[in-house]
C-alpha cells in the first residue's frame, strides 16, 4: 500500500518544520506590545468614545459648530462616516478626578496615539502640546509609526478638554483609541513600537536594497545565472515596500505612491517565485507565463481603481501573491524530497513564514485600515505589519545560497589548482625529458658529423697507405699486421663496428673473419661454438668491443709466436653469461713471466666496460688460454672507456 504524505515525511523534517512554525507563532507575542487596561491597572486611561466634527476649521472656529458635534466610538474608519472629510476634530473630556488617579508625584503624563492615518495635531485646553508635521500637501504620513506628547507639568484645576484634529487624504483616516497614562509606563511602550514599526523597517530597507545590489552586481559578471537578475528584482520589490513602512513625506502624488507600493507586493512575490524556480533548476514555464500574466494584470487595476476600490480589491488580489508563495512552497519541498538537499529545506522554511505574514497582513489592513472586523479576536488590532520583517529570511537563504556556491567553487579552484600544478609539473618533466633527449640527438649528429669527417680522412689518407704498406712489405707478420689494420680501417669506415645485430649473426660474422686471418698465417683453427646460442641481440658496444676482443687475441697469437701452430676458439653461453675461451699452443713462457703490453692492458679495459672478466691461464705444454666472461643482460657497462 503507497504511504500517504506525511507518512512519507521523515521525523527530521517534521522537526524542522515544527520548530519554524511554532518560532513564528511565538513572534507575534514577543513582538506585539499589548495596550489592555488591565496590564497597567490605573497607570493607563483608553479613551474609546468622543465627539467628532468632520470639518477642516481652525482651533477658534471650533465654537461656531457646536451643533454639529457627533458621538463617535474608537477605533474609527473614516470610510464609513467622513468619506469627503480631510480633517476631522476629535473632543473628550476628562475629569479632575480621572487625572488625579492617573498622576504621580513628580512625573508628566502623556498621550499615545499608537495608531492612526494620516496625522495629527492635539491640544489640552486650547494650548497645543504636540504636532504630527506637515498637514498641507506634501502631507507627513503616520500611518505606520505611533505619536506620543507629554502633557503640561502643571494642569489646571476642574475638567480638561483634549482635542485632536485628525488629518488624512482623501477620507482615508482611521483612528485607534486614544491612551493617556504616565510617562514612564507609555514612553517605553512608545519606544517599542516605533523601533519597531519605523527603524527596523528602515534598517531592512538598507539591507534589501544594498542585498539586492550586490546580487545584481554578480548577474551582471555571471549572466548566465539568472537567478541572481530575479533577486535583485524581489530585492527591489521588497525594499520599495520597506520604504512605503517608514516614508514621512512622498516624492511623487499619493495616487502614483499607492499604485506603486502595491505592484511592488506582487513584483516581488513574482521575482521570489522566478528566483526559487532559477536556483533550483526547476522548469515551470506554465507557472511562469501565469505568474507574468498575474503581474500584468495588477498594473492596470491598481492604476485605474477608485482610491476606496483599490484598498478594497488589494485585499483579494494580493491573495495572489500568497498562492504564488504557497506554489514555491510546494516546489521546494518537492525539490527537498528529491534531493535531500538541505537548500530547499530552508526555501520552505523562508517561505512559509513569508506566507504567514502575508496572510497576517491582509487581514490586519483588512480589519485596521479597511474597517473589516469579521468578528475578529480583540487585540488584532494592535499588530502590525509582519511581512518584511519576515521577507528578509529569503535574503539569509540567499546568502547561505551563495556560501555554498562560494565555498564549492574554493573547493574546485583548489582542485583545479592542484592539478594544474600536477600537469604543470608534468609538463614541465616532459619538457626537460624532451630537452635532454633534444640534446643527445644534437650531441649524437654532432658527435656523427665529426665521425664522417673521420672516416672520410682515415679512408683516404691511412686506408690508401696502409694498402701501400700491405704490398711492400716482405715479411709475412708484417704484412698480417697491416692487413689486419687495414680490415679494422674497413670496418670503422663502413660503420659495420658501430651496429647492433643478433648473436648468432656476430658469431657467424666472427668466425668467417678468424677463418680468413689464420688460413693466409697457415695456422689450423678450432672453432667450438654451437650453431644457435638463442634468440639475443648485442647492443652496438656488446658487438664492436667483443669483435675487437676476438681480433685483438687472434692476431696476437699470430704475431707474437714463432712456434704457433694451433688456434682453439671455445664461445659458449651459460644462462645470461657469454664465455669466451681462446687457447693457442704458441707460448714461449709462461703467462706470470709476460709483460703487460698494451694489447692485454686493452683487453682487460674491455672487458670491464662490458660489466665482464678477464684473465690468462697456462695450460699443459705451449698451450695458453686467453678466457673473459660478460653477461649478456643486466650488466651496467662502463662506457667511459671503449679504446
Amino acid at each position: 500500500m503507497r504511504k500517504s504524505i506525511l507518512q512519507a515525511i521523515d521525523l527530521k523534517t517534521k522537526v524542522l518544520f515544527s520548530m519554524v512554525l511554532l518560532l513564528y507563532v511565538a513572534t507575534p507575542f514577543v513582538l506585539n506590545p499589548s495596550l489592555q487596561p488591565a496590564e497597567h491597572s490605573g497607570d493607563i486611561l483608553i479613551l474609546n468614545a468622543a465627539q467628532a466634527l468632520p470639518l477642516d476649521v481652525d482651533l477658534e472656529a471650533l465654537p461656531e459648530h457646536q451643533a454639529q458635534w457627533l458621538d463617535v466610538e474608537f477605533p474609527l474608519h473614516w470610510r464609513d462616516q467622513f468619506t469627503d472629510s480631510r480633517a476631522v476634530w476629535y473632543r473628550m473630556q476628562i475629569s479632575q478626578q480621572t487625572l488625579d488617579s492617573l498622576a504621580s508625584e513628580g512625573e508628566r503624563l502623556g498621550i499615545y496615539l499608537w495608531r492612526l492615518n494620516q496625522t495629527a495635531d492635539v491640544w489640552l485646553n486650547g494650548l497645543l502640546i504636540g504636532s504630527g508635521g506637515r498637514t498641507e500637501d506634501p502631507m507627513v504620513r503616520y500611518w505606520n509609526s505611533p505619536l506620543y506628547f507629554n502633557l503640561p507639568q502643571f494642569l489646571p484645576a476642574g475638567r480638561s478638554e483634549l482635542l485632536i484634529k485628525h488629518y488624512a487624504e482623501r477620507g482615508w483616516g482611521s483612528m485607534e483609541p486614544v491612551v493617556l497614562g504616565l510617562d514612564s509606563v507609555l514612553r517605553p511602550v512608545y519606544e517599542q513600537r516605533y523601533f519597531i514599526q519605523h527603524d527596523l523597517a528602515l534598517g531592512l530597507f538598507v539591507f534589501v536594497l544594498v542585498t539586492g545590489g550586490l546580487s545584481l552586481l554578480i548577474w551582471v559578471y555571471r549572466r548566465q545565472e539568472s537567478e541572481y537578475l530575479w533577486f535583485s528584482i524581489a530585492s527591489l520589490g521588497l525594499s520599495f515596500y520597506c520604504l512605503n513602512q517608514f516614508i514621512r513625506y512622498l516624492p511623487v502624488s499619493s495616487d502614483l505612491w499607492r499604485w506603486l507600493s502595491n505592484i511592488s507586493i506582487d513584483l516581488w512575490a513574482v521575482a521570489v517565485f522566478l528566483f526559487v524556480l532559477r536556483s533550483m533548476k526547476i522548469g515551470r514555464p506554465r507557472a511562469e507565463r501565469l505568474a507574468f500574466l498575474y503581474l500584468g494584470l495588477g498594473i492596470p487595476l491598481y492604476f485605474y481603481a477608485s482610491f476606496y476600490s483599490a484598498f478594497d480589491i488589494n485585499i483579494y488580489f494580493h491573495l495572489g501573491s500568497i498562492w504564488i508563495g504557497i506554489y514555491s512552497f510546494y516546489l521546494s519541498f518537492k525539490a527537498y524530497r528529491r534531493t535531500a538537499d538541505l537548500l530547499p529545506v530552508f526555501y520552505c522554511f523562508a517561505i512559509i513564514l513569508v506566507v504567514i505574514a502575508g496572510l497576517h497582513d491582509v487581514l490586519m489592513q483588512a480589519a485596521v485600515n479597511n474597517g473589516w472586523h469579521f468578528g475578529l479576536l480583540p487585540g488584532f488590532e494592535n499588530h502590525f505589519n509582519f511581512t518584511h520583517f519576515a521577507a528578509p529570511l529569503i535574503f539569509v537563504m540567499i546568502a547561505i545560497n551563495l556560501m555554498k556556491r562560494f565555498v564549492l567553487s574554493m573547493n574546485a579552484a583548489d582542485e583545479t589548482n592542484e592539478q594544474l600544478e600536477l600537469r604543470v609539473a608534468q609538463a614541465r618533466d616532459e619538457l626537460a625529458a624532451n630537452y635532454k633527449a633534444m640534446e643527445t640527438v644534437l650531441k649524437a649528429q654532432s658527435a656523427q658529423t665529426e665521425r664522417e669527417r673521420i672516416y672520410r680522412d682515415l679512408h683516404d689518407d691511412v686506408g690508401s697507405k696502409l694498402l701501400s704498406l700491405f704490398y711492400r712489405l716482405d715479411r709475412e707478420a708484417d704484412s698480417l699486421l697491416a692487413k689486419s689494420a687495414l680490415e679494422d680501417l674497413r670496418d670503422i669506415v663502413s660503420h659495420r663496428s658501430l651496429e647492433g645485430c643478433s648473436l648468432n649473426e656476430a658469431l657467424q660474422q666472427w668466425h668467417a673473419e678468424a677463418e680468413d686471418r689464420v688460413r693466409d698465417a697457415g695456422i689450423r683453427l678450432d672453432w667450438r661454438c654451437e650453431s644457435d646460442l638463442g634468440d639475443f641481440e648485442l647492443t652496438e658496444m656488446q658487438r664492436a668491443q667483443l669483435r675487437r676482443m676476438l681480433r685483438e687475441v687472434i692476431s696476437n697469437a699470430l704475431l707474437h709466436s714463432n712456434q704457433l701452430t694451433e688456434i682453439r676458439v671455445s664461445i659458449e653461453r651459460v644462462g645470461e653469461q657469454l664465455h669466451f675461451n681462446i687457447d693457442n699452443n704458441g707460448s714461449y713462457s709462461p703467462v706470470s713471466e709476460w709483460q703487460v703490453g698494451r694489447g692485454i692492458s686493452n683487453l682487460r679495459v674491455r672487458a670491464r666496460n662490458l660489466a665482464g672478466s678477464f684473465e690468462l691461464l697456462d695450460l699443459t705444454g705451449d698451450w695458453v688460454r686467453v678466457s673473459w666472461s660478460v653477461p649478456l643482460d643486466g650488466g651496467q657497462p662502463d662506457s667511459s672507456r671503449s679504446d
